[in-house]
């Protein structure tokens, strides 16, 4: 005879946490039920159910009890799955850093590929840093250097206090001497060599002496022509 449980129970229903639908509570079908005896078949290979071989009812508890185990293992490795999925989401928009990096997705192309990035990122800031540095230290001893210099100007040289008029002597002698050495290295001509260096015609020379208006534009248009501008 077919075991049957409590009819008031058989017409429980209760909610299915996994997939948010309403299923059946199946503790409470008899086994004469359609489902009971496919699940019967699927785990016992028969749907022919022994109530007094203990062997039997044992043997169907632990595989019940594996099966669930089962699938509660494939639920969490799911869940796990769709949290790692999550979290690399998170990563990738910048919303996580990457050194909170599970050691699971530790090996994905995406970050193995951005720790790369990131180390080249780090040597061109360290060489950019060094540069830097080396240009500061260079700068400073330069800045030193030059202090030097002037702490071994001789003391007298410091307390001597010219006036105005002695300055401007001091500087008239250094440019005289300046245009004499450019004199002498051929630069320079002297006001002599000058002198003697103006090229003009003898009309310009009669329209140096002409003092009338009339006749310095008369031989004007002659030197130049009627050509304007």
């Amino acid at each position: 005879v077919p075991y049957r449980a409590n009819p008031v129970a058989h017409r429980d229903k209760g909610l299915n946490y996994d997939t948010g639908t309403r299923r059946q509570n199946y503790s409470s079908l008899p086994f004469t039920h359609p489902h009971v005896r496919a699940r019967l078949e699927k785990h016992m290979g028969s749907n022919l159910v022994r109530l007094t071989d203990k062997t039997y009812m044992t043997q169907l508890e632990e595989r019940i009890r594996a099966v669930n185990e089962e699938n509660l293992n494939k639920r969490i490795s799911s869940r796990v799955l769709d949290e790692m999925e999550r979290l690399k989401r998170l990563i990738l928009v910048g919303k996580t850093p990457l050194k909170e990096c599970p050691p699971e997705l530790f090996h994905h192309p995406v970050f193995v590929f951005w720790r790369m990035v990131n180390r080249e990122v780090a040597k061109a800031s360290k060489k950019r840093a060094d540069a830097y540095y080396r240009k500061l230290k260079a700068s400073q001893k330069f800045d030193q250097a030059i202090e030097e210099e002037v702490e071994d100007e001789p003391a007298d040289e410091e307390g001597e206090q010219l006036t105005p008029e002695q300055l401007l002597v001091k500087c008239a002698k250094e440019l005289q001497e300046l245009k004499q050495a450019d004199i002498d290295k051929g630069f320079r001509f002297t006001d002599e060599q000058f002198a003697v260096l103006k090229y003009e015609t003898n009309e310009v020379k009669t329209l140096k002496s002409l003092t009338t208006v009339e006749e310095l534009y008369a031989l004007a248009d002659k030197i130049i022509g009627t050509k304007r501008l």
